[in-house]
């Protein structure tokens, strides 16, 4: 980590020294001291990171380096934040060295003042002497120059970090081992439910990988009725484990607190239930708290397994484990496998035969570990030469096992792989606990708080940042990525333990998770970034005051979510901080003394109870970040605000009772995020004009009361064809508003063509506009028409050539859908193209007026990628189209009544449809004979809300692929079919059969 402290600390002094405001302090000799010297400590300091592993001197001596290089950055950007002044009312972001210089020596300003220009001299100069010291030390150790440092480029994206079975080498009998105590019964002990399996061995074999395959097994989901995965980690909370298997297992949140009804509340959901629990990641060897957990469990039926895994044996036996696997090692050849495939497979033949030979015994290095080999793989990924891989081969760091401990040293080798700024970014990351989410966007933005990432010329640090986590992913170094329909990364990744125990070791003890208490004992003196949880739920305010006082280097301050309260004099002694996180936080009111955080660049107040943010917020000049998503009592923003001219991120979706922005939000010109933008506000709000210069605005934003756009010119001047980084765009309007000019109002708000997703809410005009349908939105690919009433025909969609999901909802004027949906002017089907090329998922609900649904047969093809239709609450519509292309069709929900859907005209079928839900009503009485038994693919079948139905369909019992059955809100079926029901015996070939309430 030293080397990029160094690194950024050169870089800030070499651009200070180029501004004249340098020369009145009277100390650019001694800022050029400070840059030569670091310039000759950088060079060895690849030697130095290696002797530290084993020398303490050394240690101690990078500890010194890198506190100058801290204090050296905090006084910097005092320097950067004092001459330059914020924006003002002109609104002029470029300010000549003469402006510079005139502010500056300006008696009115704070930089102006003899006494704190002294004080900022002296601190140089302090610094300087301490610098000179270090440097003259450095040559008692002899330490070797080092090599040129890495870059900062990055290869090209790359997504095969998920596990999946495809990925996983040599686990193949381990697996098959797990599935057989899983599903074998005569493996039960007498009296016993559930049955508990332990998968133990040293980190980084696979443990969790092993328990996921065998978790998403296709015959595991057809045996167990109910399944559960909780990571347990460090901590072992028998509250919050209990409340996660709740979640888990009805894939909804759990508002319930306090340990008895959390109890009440599992019990209930197993009782009677075949159900698999995987407890990831265990610790604790508290046989009273594993006790105190397990007594839900006696609910479920016999059967019932547990998987529980964990480094330590004396887990497994704690947890009353029947059957305890030990994974061991893989073979080299297995490893060379992994290796292989992340290290040599994309180069050439001659390559490869080079290399082979050095990367087969750098393999041999890993111990069998499959994470040393993923991750040493994916670093040598970037190394092209011999030599370059005689090196990683020869060093010293395969020696240090004995001072890593359980890390890895192949671990540490992929470090020092990476560039300065990507070892910040990987460190950094160990500011959370273990096994906790890390959100990329949120951790891209922490990132560019601290300093980690620099802008190059044509480039946003947000792309910047986003290229190193996905190269962090790349790399192994985190896992477990989710992605959406545009390869975008949705969710969090997390860190391996063993890699996070690397990355804290690298912090050299700059970060920590501080476990808050009833009496405060954490030494924080030189901490730079914590994490705050709970370990004591009866903690007072008093106890993270105290723990605060201590941390006064604080760079970063994230919390648990459960920690909401907020110390009053939480910012007296922070004064460094650059990322605050207070969301969650009870107080209404907050400290103005909030003001005094010069260094802030990140503040998190989502899903807090603040009523209104103090003025003095607007004095945190150099905020990049404010959160305030979901601050449901949130009214207003300080007037400030508008002078924030390094706002970059201004997150408030979620806050209904903020009525209006300040005016002059249109002078933000460097803001990337604005969630929402509402228009109008009387005197103090804003006018759509606002967005005009706004045309850095990236991801998604929300245009409420579209209604008070007042004009014509209005509407033009807010130039959305201008925003070309927007991928997604809503326009919102109020319930009740004005007809006159919203169509030609709608018509002028057209975005620019690059755009990927439109929703618009609440429009009251009669039809929409025409650019909606216009096929140089090449990009759309998520369009949503939700509650526009007036609307009597539906949009020539079929036009958008890459659109894949589309949603009507509420649209009650419509009655009929044919051509002019498809896109088919003529309405003849005669256009001889291919309509809704793309679309994947169409789905209609509550339009009671809806009566035809006809697709013309001509030459060209309609949904031809259709994968998933939902028709619900259309009672008039009598029929699907006979012709929808029924070959790639796999999942149906339809609404189906007795006067309605199928009572007139046969349903279409679907030959490989696996999925079908069924939604009725209080009057349907039996579902469509004949039409059920010829959906022979059929393997899961859902019925919902058809309390008057007495009987399922005799062909069910036909259905052999059919493997999952659900009711519910359907009182005779429940009744009839349940456990123990006149009719359970009917439907006993299902393997999975979930009635009720599960």
């Amino acid at each position: 980590m030293a080397d990029s402290l160094v690194s950024f600390a050169i870089e800030k002094l070499d651009k200070i020294l180029e501004d004249e405001v340098a020369s009145l302090l009277g100390v650019t000799k001694e800022l050029r001291k400070l840059s030569s010297a670091f310039t000759s400590i950088k060079a060895v300091l690849e030697d130095a990171e290696t002797q530290h592993l084993k020398e303490q001197s050394v240690k101690d001596w990078l500890k010194k380096l890198k506190d100058v290089a801290y204090d050296i950055d905090d006084i910097l950007d005092e320097w950067t934040t004092e001459s330059f002044p914020s924006q003002d009312d002109e609104g002029d972001e470029s300010l000549s060295c003469n402006k510079k210089v005139q502010n500056f020596l300006s008696p009115f300003s704070c930089f102006g003042h003899v006494a704190f220009r002294h004080k900022l001299a002296n601190r140089i100069k302090d610094t300087w002497e301490r610098l000179e010291e270090i440097d003259s030390q450095k040559n008692r150790f002899q330490f070797k120059i080092g090599n040129a440092e890495r870059t900062d480029e990055i290869e090209g994206r790359e997504t095969g970090s998920q596990v999946d079975e495809s990925a996983t080498v040599g686990r193949g009998d381990d697996k098959n081992e797990i599935l057989r105590m899983l599903l074998n019964e005569t493996s039960d002990v007498v009296n016993e439910v559930p049955t508990v399996i332990s998968i133990f061995g040293m980190g980084g074999l696979g443990k969790t990988t092993l328990a996921q395959l065998a978790y998403n097994d296709d015959e595991v989901e057809r045996h167990f009725n109910v399944k559960m995965w909780v990571c347990v980690s460090d901590v072992f909370d028998v509250k919050r484990i209990t409340k996660l298997m709740i979640e888990s297992a009805t894939k909804s949140p759990c508002n319930l607190e306090g340990l008895d009804p959390l109890q009440s509340c599992l019990r209930e959901i197993l009782h009677g239930k075949l159900f698999l629990l995987v407890l990831d990641d265990v610790w604790s060897n508290d046989s009273e708290k594993w006790d105190k957990l397990r007594v839900p469990f006696q609910a479920g039926a016999p059967g019932s397994r547990i998987i529980v895994t964990t480094r330590l044996e004396d887990v497994a036996w704690t947890t009353g484990s029947s059957y305890i696997h030990k994974l061991l090692a893989l073979s080299d050849e297995e490893c060379w496998s992994l290796f292989n495939r992340r290290a040599l497979e994309h180069r050439i033949a001659e390559e490869r035969l080079e290399l082979e030979a050095i990367g087969r015994e750098i393999v041999k290095k890993c111990g069998g570990v499959p994470l040393a080999a993923k991750t040493i793989g994916s670093a040598m990924r970037s190394r092209k030469t011999r030599r370059e891989w005689e090196v990683v081969l020869g060093s010293e760091i395969w020696n240090s096992g004995d001072v890593l401990g359980d890390m890895l040293p192949a671990l540490l080798l992929s470090y020092q792989d990476l560039s300065p700024a990507l070892k910040q970014c990987f460190a950094y990351c160990s500011v959370f606990p273990k096994d906790w989410e890390i959100e990329k966007d949120m951790i891209v933005k922490l990132w560019a708080a601290q300093g980690f990432i620099h802008s190059k010329e044509g480039e946003e640090i947000e792309d910047i940042g986003g290229r190193y986590f996905d190269d962090l992913l790349r790399r192994s170094l985190l896992q477990d990525a989710e992605f959406n329909y545009d390869r975008n990364i949705v969710g969090g990744c997390k860190m391996h333990d063993l890699v996070h125990d690397l990355a804290q070791f690298v912090l050299g003890g700059d970060c920590s998770t501080v476990e808050i208490r009833k009496q405060a004992s954490s030494n924080l003196n030189n901490i730079r970034h914590s994490f705050f949880i709970f370990s004591d739920e009866a903690c007072e305010v008093a106890s993270i005051s105290a723990t605060l006082y201590k941390a006064q280097k604080l760079r970063t301050l994230l919390r648990d979510p459960r920690i909401s309260s907020v110390p009053r004099n939480l910012f007296h002694h922070l004064r460094y901080l650059r990322a605050l996180d207070l969301s969650h936080a009870r107080s209404q009111n907050l400290s103005r003394t909030i003001g005094q955080l010069k260094h802030l660049r990140y503040l998190d107040f989502s899903f807090a109870d603040i009523v209104e943010l103090p003025e003095e917020v607007s004095n945190c000049r150099n905020l990049q970040t404010l959160r305030l998503s979901n601050c449901y009592r949130l009214e207003k923003l300080p007037r400030g605000l508008t002078k924030m001219n390094n706002l970059r991120h201004l997150e408030i979706e979620g806050t209904n009772m903020l009525k209006y922005l300040p005016q002059g939000i249109g002078r933000l010109t460097g803001l990337r995020t604005l969630t929402e933008f509402t228009v109008g506000g009387g005197d103090e709000g804003c006018n759509c004009r606002e967005l005009k210069y706004l045309n850095h605005l990236q991801g998604s934003l929300l245009i409420k009361n579209v209604e008070k756009v007042r004009s014509r010119d209005e509407a033009r001047e807010a130039e959305l064809h201008k925003k070309q980084h927007l991928h997604a765009l809503t326009l919102k309007y109020g319930y009740d508003g004005r007809l006159d000019d919203d169509e030609d109002v709608l018509e002028i708000l057209k975005p620019h063509t690059n755009l990927k997703e439109f929703i618009i809410w609440y429009y009251k005009g009669s039809k929409l506009p025409k650019w909606i349908e216009d096929p140089v939105f090449s990009n759309l690919v998520k369009v949503e028409l939700i509650c526009c009433k007036g609307c009597k025909q539906l949009p020539g969609l079929g036009k958008l050539p890459s659109l894949k999901y589309l949603e009507v909802v509420s649209m009650k004027e419509v009655r009929y859908v044919g051509g002019e949906f498809s896109g088919d002017t003529n309405n003849d089907g005669s256009g001889g193209v291919v309509s809704f090329p793309k679309l994947e998922t169409l789905s209609f609900g509550g339009m009671p007026n809806w009566e035809e649904w006809e697709l013309r047969e001509g030459d060209g093809q309609v949904m031809p990628s259709l994968v998933e239709i939902s028709v619900k609450w259309c009672p008039k519509l009598k029929a699907l189209p006979h012709n929808l292309p029924p070959e790639l069709l796999q999942r149906l929900s339809l609404g189906i009544s007795n006067d309605g859907m199928s009572s007139e005209a046969p349903l279409p079928i679907f030959p490989n449809l696996n999925h079908l839900e069924i939604w009725g009503n209080d009057e349907l009485t039996s579902l469509p004979g004949g039409w059920l038994g010829q959906l022979k693919a059929l393997q899961t079948l859902e019925i919902y809300n058809c309390n008057r139905m007495e009987s399922l369909p005799e062909e069910l019992q036909h259905l052999t692929k059919l493997q999952q059955l659900k009711i519910r809100s359907c009182r005779v079926l429940e009744e009839r079919y349940g456990d123990g029901g006149e009719d359970r015996d009917k439907i006993a070939n299902i393997p999975s059969i979930k009635i009720g309430w599960y």
